[in-house]
């Protein structure tokens, strides 16, 4: 048997999440077990019952399934032909580059070129206003080796971003997302402005946050805005410093799950049971008013392991344990 610090060790970069899901396996008695011979799968025993673990995931999600839903071109396809809202998009190759330029004209810019899997906004790409940009955004995308020469390109949406989680016994949280942004003081840099506030998230780290990142993603959309690392921002003036919203790159987090209104936790018990018996999803969805009934929403991608952290260490709101509602599924005879 290993303890609960070996079996973190092993899943690497599924620990964080899956810290709190096995915390909460703890809390209600249950045993794990790294299985041997394995880097990341864990049994949980409870008296005679035993589930298979792989980070948050479980054996109820089928590999078709998780197949599915965790490539981005698949479940555009499969909530379409369940009629739900996403946004156009075809699949390319290195190979079909042409045939990509003229795609992404006759969908009109922006598009958004992403990989067909992968996770944390990962190689996703924004605001893509030009043929000539997009060419040099797919070379670039292609040069890194990601996603085996295969990508995706959609038409842009522009609304607010949100994660819903929804289980099957109906367990239902949200948060909002916002890209990573800093105000100025008049003083600070925007390197310092950055430095300070990945240190007040880091000393101590209460919250899902990470740290926004000093890369050329973030260099380039400060280039667009005119501005540069030792820029001085005026007082109060407010920059982002990505496109993407994901809090794996900086992005912020608020929990707003009473505010949503019941027509997107229908929407999301919807989604989930059109694919059959799995615990649990995680669904990013743009809209213009989460507040108010359904109404001109996008599903941008679904998620077979979506964060824990966002629900249950968001930056304000309540936390919600999403941790206790998975397992909740997974062992019923625990609640």
């Amino acid at each position: 048997m290993k303890n609960i610090k070996n079996i973190e060790q092993k899943l690497s970069h599924h620990a964080f999440n899956a810290r709190l899901l096995y915390k909460e396996l703890q809390n209600r008695k249950i045993k794990l077990s790294a299985l041997e011979g394995t880097k990341y799968f864990t049994l949980a025993f409870y008296n005679s019952h035993l589930e298979m673990l792989y980070g948050v995931t479980n054996s109820a999600l089928a590999f078709s399934t998780g197949t599915i839903i965790d490539d981005k071109y698949y479940v555009k396809k499969y909530l379409e032909m369940n009629g739900f809202n996403v946004l156009p998009g075809r699949v390319f190759t290195e190979k079909t580059l042409s045939e990509a330029l003229e795609y992404a004209e006759a969908l009109q810019f922006p598009v958004v070129l992403k990989p067909t899997t992968g996770s944390h906004g990962d190689f996703v790409l924004l605001d893509i206003k030009s043929k000539k940009e997009l060419k040099q955004k797919i070379n670039y995308f292609l040069k890194q080796g990601f996603g085996n020469g295969f990508y995706l390109i959609e038409k842009q949406y522009t609304g607010d971003e949100y994660r819903l989680f929804i289980t099957k016994k109906g367990y239902f949280a949200a948060v909002s997302r916002i890209p990573a942004n800093i105000t100025g003081d008049g003083k600070h840099t925007v390197r310092q402005l950055v430095e300070l506030e990945n240190y007040r998230r880091m000393h101590p780290r209460a919250t899902c946050l990470c740290e926004i990142p000093f890369d050329q993603v973030t260099k380039e959309n400060l280039k667009q805005q005119g501005i540069a690392f030792n820029s001085i921002l005026k007082k109060k003036q407010k920059v982002f410093l990505r496109k993407n919203s994901n809090v794996s790159t900086g992005g912020n987090c608020h929990e707003i799950t009473k505010n949503v209104h019941p027509d997107f936790i229908k929407l999301a018990k919807n989604i989930l049971s059109s694919f059959g018996d799995i615990s649990f999803i995680g669904i990013d969805i743009m809209c213009k008013d989460i507040t108010k009934p359904l109404k001109n929403y996008i599903i941008c991608e679904l998620n077979s392991t979506p964060g824990l952290s966002l629900h249950m260490l968001p930056e304000n709101g309540k936390p919600r344990n999403v941790a206790a509602a998975i397992v909740d599924t997974l062992f019923p005879e625990t609640i």
